[in-house]
């Protein structure tokens, strides 16, 4: 870490090249002054080379417990397979770095509680997911919205998050059910995260169900259901088989609200809109200046790394605890085709 004039700017390597490493931290880095990417490593040796000449990265790790060694790296950004995401985090945090993780950071409660008890160990060195929709302010508008009680009560809240699989995702993470494949496993978090900062996480009543059809018996449409004790249902679809959809529509006493389109700001700097969603009025409610969502939460993550963004963990364990009783709530009640 340096100082430059009065602002702190963090050194990160990088644990891992998928691809999702430049759209989530290389091309935001170069907009972020607060974050320099000085080190890359990789399993294979030549991705890490080819990464580092496409963007400039100062050092190429000979593998990832080098990078780890690295006594002048602040923080590590994880992109490694799903399934390596705790052991890695665990080890960076052990070595004394910050640790921001691609999403998912964990696929069981298991690895959530040993992330738990090395961070409350390690001390120091501060851990973030990148579940990029969460650094955005149209979420905290809404919640807004809905406390005042404008519009009146919320009853219910359907949520469709769909993404057509090329080539059924072969030779993807996403088809492979140890790594966290399914439908369910890779957008579900997106919709647990906005219940979680909209209504909170203390559902009465679970409901989900699947057909459990895709490669390696992942779920390729993936229904789930939360019921509340003040009346509110909240229900997401999640699929790699329908057209794409990305949406969060809100049913009030008064009006309906709608989040169109809400996946946009991954591709660049957009537009996000609140709109009214009945038949006598789309008028737009909320509209925001254009952002990028990975912008935003490198961002963050400069703020959590200095201390100035709370980590707000004890969110990410109980996500992680809930689409876990939601999955084996499905597996129960498994849908044949």
């Amino acid at each position: 870490m340096k100082n430059v004039g009065e602002q702190l700017v963090y050194k990160l390597g990088i644990l891992g090249s998928a691809r999702i490493a430049v759209p989530a931290i290389l091309e935001p880095a170069r907009v972020v002054e607060q974050v320099r990417i000085t080190a890359i490593a990789n399993r294979t040796l030549d991705k890490a080379v080819t990464m580092a000449e496409a963007y400039r990265i100062p050092y190429v790790a000979g593998s990832l417990e080098e990078l780890l060694e690295l006594g002048d790296l602040d923080g590590v950004y994880i992109s490694l397979s799903n399934e390596l995401h705790t052991e890695w985090a665990v080890r960076a945090l052990k070595a004394g770095k910050h640790v921001l993780v691609e999403k998912p950071m964990c696929l069981h409660p298991e690895e959530a509680e040993r992330l738990r008890l090395v961070k409350e160990q390690s001390g120091a060195p501060k851990l973030a997911e990148g579940l990029m929709i969460a650094f955005h302010p149209w979420q905290q508008a809404l919640k807004s919205i809905v406390d005042s009680g404008q519009f009146g009560p919320l009853h219910r809240i359907s949520t469709r998050i769909s993404v057509p699989a090329k080539d059924r995702y072969a030779g993807n993470y996403r088809s492979a059910k140890a790594k966290g494949g399914g439908a369910f496993a890779d957008l579900g978090c997106y919709w647990l995260q906005f219940l979680q900062t909209l209504v909170g996480h203390q559902p009465r009543e679970i409901r989900a169900q699947s057909a459990f059809d895709g490669p390696d018996g992942c779920d390729w449409t993936f229904r789930a259901s939360l019921q509340y004790e003040n009346g509110l249902e909240a229900e997401c679809l999640t699929s790699f088989e329908l057209p794409f959809r990305a949406s969060h529509t809100l049913y009030f006493e008064h009006t309906v609200l709608t989040v169109p389109d809400f996946f946009r700001p991954v591709k660049g700097f957009y537009k996000i809109k609140i709109r009214h969603d009945l038949p006598d009025n789309r008028s737009t409610l909320c509209e925001f200046e254009p952002m990028n969502y990975y912008v935003n939460q490198l961002e963050a993550f400069a703020e959590i790394m200095s201390g100035q963004r709370v980590e707000a963990l004890e969110a990410t364990w109980e996500r992680v605890h809930l689409q876990s009783l939601i999955m084996a709530e499905a597996q129960q009640c498994r849908v044949y085709p």
